[in-house]
Protein backbone atom coordinates (compact mmCIF):
# COMPACT_ATOMS: atom_id res chain seq x y z
CA UNK A 1 0.00 0.00 0.00
CA UNK A 2 1.27 3.23 -0.49
CA UNK A 3 0.46 6.50 1.46
CA UNK A 4 -1.61 8.75 -0.30
CA UNK A 5 0.85 12.15 -0.60
CA UNK A 6 -1.03 15.85 -1.02
CA UNK A 7 0.52 17.61 -4.02
CA UNK A 8 1.20 21.57 -2.99
CA UNK A 9 -1.87 22.12 -5.63
CA UNK A 10 -4.01 19.91 -3.17
CA UNK A 11 -2.44 21.78 0.01
CA UNK A 12 -3.15 25.20 -1.03
CA UNK A 13 -6.88 24.57 -2.36
CA UNK A 14 -8.79 27.43 -0.89
CA UNK A 15 -11.96 26.63 0.95
CA UNK A 16 -15.20 29.29 0.47
CA UNK A 17 -15.64 29.53 4.37
CA UNK A 18 -18.54 31.42 4.23
CA UNK A 19 -20.39 29.60 1.62
CA UNK A 20 -19.90 26.22 3.63
CA UNK A 21 -21.17 28.16 6.53
CA UNK A 22 -24.46 29.24 4.88
CA UNK A 23 -25.09 25.66 3.37
CA UNK A 24 -24.50 24.03 7.36
CA UNK A 25 -25.35 26.12 9.88
CA UNK A 26 -29.35 25.24 10.30
CA UNK A 27 -28.42 21.15 9.73
CA UNK A 28 -25.69 21.90 12.27
CA UNK A 29 -28.05 23.36 14.88
CA UNK A 30 -31.33 21.51 13.99
CA UNK A 31 -29.11 18.07 14.35
CA UNK A 32 -27.89 19.44 18.09
CA UNK A 33 -31.72 20.18 18.91
CA UNK A 34 -33.51 17.15 17.29
CA UNK A 35 -31.11 14.43 17.78
CA UNK A 36 -29.36 15.63 21.19
CA UNK A 37 -32.24 17.76 23.06
CA UNK A 38 -29.73 20.74 23.48
CA UNK A 39 -31.16 24.27 23.88
CA UNK A 40 -31.81 26.54 20.65
CA UNK A 41 -29.03 28.68 22.38
CA UNK A 42 -26.76 26.15 23.49
CA UNK A 43 -26.70 24.18 19.74
CA UNK A 44 -25.94 27.94 18.13
CA UNK A 45 -22.95 28.20 20.66
CA UNK A 46 -22.25 24.61 19.71
CA UNK A 47 -22.39 25.17 15.93
CA UNK A 48 -19.97 28.20 16.10
CA UNK A 49 -17.44 26.38 18.52
CA UNK A 50 -17.66 23.52 15.06
CA UNK A 51 -17.57 26.17 12.87
CA UNK A 52 -13.96 27.54 14.34
CA UNK A 53 -12.76 23.93 14.72
CA UNK A 54 -13.45 23.72 10.93
CA UNK A 55 -11.59 26.64 10.16
CA UNK A 56 -8.55 25.65 11.79
CA UNK A 57 -8.42 22.51 9.57
CA UNK A 58 -10.50 23.35 6.47
CA UNK A 59 -7.46 22.72 4.24
CA UNK A 60 -6.91 19.09 5.47
CA UNK A 61 -10.46 18.14 5.47
CA UNK A 62 -11.54 16.32 2.23
CA UNK A 63 -15.55 16.31 2.72
CA UNK A 64 -16.71 19.19 5.06
CA UNK A 65 -20.38 18.31 5.35
CA UNK A 66 -19.53 14.66 6.73
CA UNK A 67 -16.90 16.69 8.99
CA UNK A 68 -19.32 19.40 10.37
CA UNK A 69 -21.95 16.22 11.01
CA UNK A 70 -19.50 14.56 13.40
CA UNK A 71 -18.41 17.38 14.75
CA UNK A 72 -21.59 18.57 15.98
CA UNK A 73 -23.08 15.34 17.11
CA UNK A 74 -19.57 15.10 19.33
CA UNK A 75 -19.60 18.26 20.61
CA UNK A 76 -23.52 17.98 21.84
CA UNK A 77 -22.49 14.83 23.12
CA UNK A 78 -19.97 16.44 25.18
CA UNK A 79 -22.05 19.02 26.27
CA UNK A 80 -24.81 16.65 27.69
CA UNK A 81 -21.99 14.99 29.58
CA UNK A 82 -20.64 18.00 31.24
CA UNK A 83 -24.39 19.91 31.73
CA UNK A 84 -25.28 16.26 33.49
CA UNK A 85 -22.64 16.09 36.15
CA UNK A 86 -24.12 19.57 37.57
CA UNK A 87 -26.46 19.09 40.47
CA UNK A 88 -29.28 22.00 41.15
CA UNK A 89 -30.17 23.30 44.54
CA UNK A 90 -33.25 21.95 46.44
CA UNK A 91 -36.48 23.89 46.48
CA UNK A 92 -35.94 24.20 50.12
CA UNK A 93 -32.47 26.33 49.54
CA UNK A 94 -33.52 28.05 46.76
CA UNK A 95 -36.81 29.71 48.49
CA UNK A 96 -35.05 30.82 52.09
CA UNK A 97 -33.59 34.24 52.40
CA UNK A 98 -30.95 35.22 53.91
CA UNK A 99 -31.83 36.28 57.23
CA UNK A 100 -29.46 39.04 57.97
CA UNK A 101 -31.02 40.91 54.83
CA UNK A 102 -34.22 40.77 56.50
CA UNK A 103 -33.80 44.05 57.99
CA UNK A 104 -31.36 45.60 55.27
CA UNK A 105 -33.51 48.89 54.71
CA UNK A 106 -32.64 49.67 58.02
CA UNK A 107 -29.26 49.95 58.45
CA UNK A 108 -28.68 50.11 54.64
CA UNK A 109 -28.59 53.96 54.70
CA UNK A 110 -26.40 54.44 57.96
CA UNK A 111 -24.03 51.88 56.50
CA UNK A 112 -23.94 53.97 53.45
CA UNK A 113 -23.42 56.74 55.11
CA UNK A 114 -21.13 56.30 56.87
CA UNK A 115 -18.71 54.51 54.09
CA UNK A 116 -19.20 58.28 52.48
CA UNK A 117 -18.12 60.10 55.77
CA UNK A 118 -15.47 57.76 56.36
CA UNK A 119 -14.12 58.29 52.80
CA UNK A 120 -13.75 61.99 53.49
CA UNK A 121 -11.10 61.46 56.35
CA UNK A 122 -7.23 60.92 56.20
CA UNK A 123 -6.43 57.09 56.27
CA UNK A 124 -5.16 57.68 60.09
CA UNK A 125 -8.86 59.04 60.93
CA UNK A 126 -10.39 56.54 59.46
CA UNK A 127 -8.38 53.59 61.37
CA UNK A 128 -8.47 55.59 64.47
CA UNK A 129 -12.09 55.58 63.78
CA UNK A 130 -13.07 52.02 62.95
CA UNK A 131 -10.78 50.78 65.78
CA UNK A 132 -12.64 52.62 68.07
CA UNK A 133 -16.59 52.44 67.29
CA UNK A 134 -16.29 49.33 64.80
CA UNK A 135 -14.06 47.11 66.58
CA UNK A 136 -15.06 48.38 69.94
CA UNK A 137 -11.64 48.94 71.49
CA UNK A 138 -11.20 51.31 74.24
CA UNK A 139 -8.58 54.48 74.07
CA UNK A 140 -5.80 52.61 75.58
CA UNK A 141 -6.66 49.60 73.11
CA UNK A 142 -6.12 51.81 70.23
CA UNK A 143 -3.05 53.97 71.39
CA UNK A 144 -1.55 50.52 71.31
CA UNK A 145 -2.37 49.75 68.11
CA UNK A 146 -1.50 53.31 66.46
CA UNK A 147 1.67 53.38 68.94
CA UNK A 148 0.95 56.32 70.70
CA UNK A 149 0.34 57.29 73.73
CA UNK A 150 -3.11 57.08 75.37
CA UNK A 151 -3.58 61.01 75.77
CA UNK A 152 -2.83 61.90 71.52
CA UNK A 153 -5.22 58.60 71.13
CA UNK A 154 -8.31 60.16 72.99
CA UNK A 155 -7.43 63.92 71.14
CA UNK A 156 -7.10 61.83 67.89
CA UNK A 157 -9.93 60.42 67.88
CA UNK A 158 -12.31 63.00 69.05
CA UNK A 159 -10.42 65.33 66.14
CA UNK A 160 -11.39 62.59 63.60
CA UNK A 161 -15.02 62.73 65.20
CA UNK A 162 -15.20 67.05 64.57
CA UNK A 163 -13.50 66.07 60.49
CA UNK A 164 -16.09 63.55 60.09
CA UNK A 165 -19.28 65.58 61.74
CA UNK A 166 -18.03 68.39 58.92
CA UNK A 167 -18.18 65.79 56.56
CA UNK A 168 -21.44 64.66 57.14
CA UNK A 169 -22.42 68.68 57.45
CA UNK A 170 -20.72 69.33 54.35
CA UNK A 171 -22.82 66.98 52.19
CA UNK A 172 -21.29 63.90 52.57
CA UNK A 173 -24.81 61.61 52.33
CA UNK A 174 -26.37 58.95 50.33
Amino acid sequence: MTAAVNTPAELERTVDLGAIYDAHYRLLVGLAIERYDVSETEAQTLAHDVFLAFITKANEIMDARTWLVSAICNASKYYLRVRARYVSLPDALRERPDPRLSRVQDFLPEQLTARQILACLIPRCQLALHLRYVEGYSIREVAVELRTTERYAQKLVGKCLRRAHECYRNGARP
